[in-house]
């Protein structure tokens, strides 16, 4: 393109000029060394310009031509080049930094924690938690690079949580394998679903836990919550029709749909873990009974009420324990029909217990919050 468009302009400036400059436009070939000096390389020739107005024109033309054509372009082309190396080197700091953040919530450095955490065969669980303060004086990473590698990683989650009255940053590992959060098949006769852990801090790792030292199936929403900031995580995960729809739903929900019923048991459990208030009620046992019956006559989730009975039994010995309650629908009852527990109970045929835990336990210290951890877990246990 270059030579083609050179070559004409050479030929048109031999015949517009040469009568007016013979000497120095004696042919095609010096009109065009003429051009190749003027336009593309300096090669130290004689110092020319053209001096009839067709051909003044004509030099301007082609000189505007070449600046459009090839020198704007290649400026262009030279930065977007020089934007995909900085941008493949930040991708790369980023990704370094976040191991090095992921690598961290699998330590822990109190030893009181780690011997609990060693008993009840938790070692190789991450963190609950990393605050601003380990990360920025222990890790020595900035909050500005914090924030960076928050917006780019799917695993890292800043969180704002009160912690004894006082607003506290940190950052939550968030481990996932599905489009809502997680799903762990481990064939068990148990299963535990916690839909609450992207709205209330800790509850997710606090679920998890019981689930591994249960070994139970577990399912965990870590991305949607109806009212967060961000709208593609926009999403009721528990109330919503389309869990009894078959057509046009969303993702996250036909997912998950797919997941429980493939959780499905002979004379399996499903517990569903609900973030509730804190007051004096260490937990609720909910099986769709009337609110404030205080009995599971009612209940239309769990058939086997020997095997309830027993659960509330050793549920209530852990309550006495730490000198709170323990409820039986006393302030709560049947969900509304959308609820998916609804759902999981007549997809799977198995016995529901809706699990109302109350929140501030998730706010303990490490070591009293890994026993109740076990405590609950042991209610479970054949």
């Amino acid at each position: 393109m270059i030579l083609i468009l050179l070559t004409l302009a050479s030929i048109l400036m031999f015949f517009l000029e040469h009568d007016a400059q013979p000497k120095t436009f004696k042919s095609v070939y010096d009109s065009l060394w003429w051009g190749i000096d003027k336009y593309l390389t300096a090669t130290g020739g004689e110092d020319v310009n053209p001096i009839t107005p067709a051909e003044k024109f004509l030099a301007g033309f082609i000189g505007i031509l070449g600046v459009e054509m090839f020198a704007l372009p290649a400026g262009i082309i030279a930065s977007g080049f020089i934007e995909e190396i900085e941008n493949n080197k930040l991708k790369k700091e980023l990704i370094q930094l976040e191991t090095k953040l992921i690598h961290a919530f699998s330590i822990e450095y109190f030893v009181p924690v780690m011997n609990k955490k060693k008993v009840l065969n938790l070692s190789h669980l991450s963190r609950k938690w990393l605050s601003l303060e380990d990360i920025k004086y222990k890790m020595g990473i900035s909050e500005s690079s914090l924030m960076q590698v928050c917006s780019f990683s799917k695993k890292l989650r800043l969180k704002n949580i009160k912690l004894n009255e006082i607003n506290t940053v940190g950052l939550k590992f968030v481990n996932t394998n599905r489009t809502y959060g997680q799903c762990i098949k481990r064939n068990s006769k148990i299963t535990i679903v916690n839909l609450y852990p992207f709205i209330q801090p800790y509850f997710g790792h606090f679920s998890m836990a019981i689930s591994e030292i249960l070994q139970a199936n577990y399912i965990s929403n870590k991305m949607y919550n109806p009212v967060s900031l961000l709208k593609e995580n926009q999403l009721n995960m528990v109330n919503n029709n389309q869990y009894f729809e078959t057509l046009n739903l969303h993702p996250a929900l036909a997912e998950i749909k797919n997941d429980i019923s493939s959780l499905k048991q002979d004379d399996g459990l499903i517990i569903f873990m609900v973030n509730a208030g804190s007051n004096e009620y260490l937990m609720q046992f909910n099986i769709g009974g009337d609110k404030s019956s205080n009995s599971f006559d009612n209940g239309l989730y769990f058939s086997d009420k020997d095997k309830l009975e027993n659960y509330y039994n050793k549920a209530k010995s852990v309550t006495d324990k730490y000198e709170m309650l323990i409820g039986k629908h006393a302030t709560v009852g049947k969900p509304d029909n959308n609820h998916v527990v609804n759902y999981i109970q007549s997809i799977t045929k198995n016995n529901v217990l809706m699990l109302h835990v109350n929140v501030s336990i998730l706010k303990k210290d490490a070591v009293e919050y890994y026993q109740y951890v076990s405590d609950f877990a042991d209610i479970f246990k054949d």
